[in-house]
């Protein structure tokens, strides 16, 4: 096994053949692991809580928007890296229903949410709404080296100073054809332990069963076509209690609000 040589700028050599709850474990000492963990999640298999009586034991392309998937009593979503990881610490007795899914599908799904994964275990790890965005557009594989473990995004958020009218022009012909939109704005952020540079987020407001997901895809095949090739958009769902919701109804004026 290889380790750090504090002497020499190289890092020890990275095990890539872990599995992902391993990953985990190993990233809380040894930051370089963060990456790999990212890469991993969006591409192995999870275990995701369903109501009791859900018939579909794995998904291996996509997954039923309407699936009766479990969230803990704060709505964060847990996951899990193996069956037997939902029953870590005792936290959970009674045998549980659950699919199989790919990360990346599951987190399409879900975008807008906040995720756990592995929250009964010693190590586990959280995923929050804009963390989730950056995996999804690939920005989060560019950041500066930090630990996944236990950390908590140090983010900034404001007004940006010049608004990409073109953009919210287009944003906002497209949002009037979905009647699910109630409100989207404009932020500028920059997260210091993932980030290189700030950049734009747009977050939206919705009501009514439309996943979000469908929302995003549509939000990011605009947003594209507006992009430079280093810059990213963070698409982010916003609601009560959400990333960044104190700043965006509190101190933010929408630039689309339904009619």
């Amino acid at each position: 096994m290889s380790f750090y040589n504090k002497s020499k700028k190289n890092t020890g050599k990275i095990n890539k053949n872990l599995t992902l709850a391993q990953i985990i474990e190993e990233a809380a000492t040894k930051p370089e692991y963060r990456a790999l963990f990212y890469e991993r999640m969006l591409k192995d298999y999870i275990y995701v809580l369903v109501e009791q009586g859900y018939t579909s034991s794995e998904l291996t392309v996509g997954i039923d928007p309407h699936v009766p998937i479990i969230a803990l009593d704060n709505g964060v979503i847990p996951v899990f890296t193996n069956p037997d990881r939902i029953y870590d610490s005792g936290a959970i007795t009674q045998e549980m229903d659950y699919i199989k899914v790919r990360g990346r599908s599951f987190l399409e799904l879900t975008i807008g949410n906040q995720i756990i994964v592995n929250p009964f275990s010693k190590y586990y790890k959280e995923l929050i709404a804009i963390e989730i965005s950056e995996m999804l557009n690939g920005s989060i594989f560019t950041p500066k080296h930090s630990p996944v473990i236990h950390t908590r995004m140090n983010a900034l958020i404001g007004t940006p100073e010049q608004s990409p009218t073109a953009l919210l022009s287009d944003l906002s012909n497209m949002f009037k054809s979905i009647i699910a939109i109630t409100h989207a704005h404009i932020g500028w952020t920059f997260m210091d332990q993932i980030d290189t540079n700030a950049h734009y987020i747009i977050a939206i407001e919705t009501e009514g069963e439309l996943p979000f997901s469908q929302i995003a895809k549509l939000t990011s095949t605009i947003c594209q076509q507006h992009l430079k090739a280093d810059e990213v958009i963070d698409i982010v769902k916003l609601e009560k209690g959400g990333d960044f919701s104190e700043f965006f109804y509190n101190q933010s004026t929408p630039f689309y609000s339904k009619k």
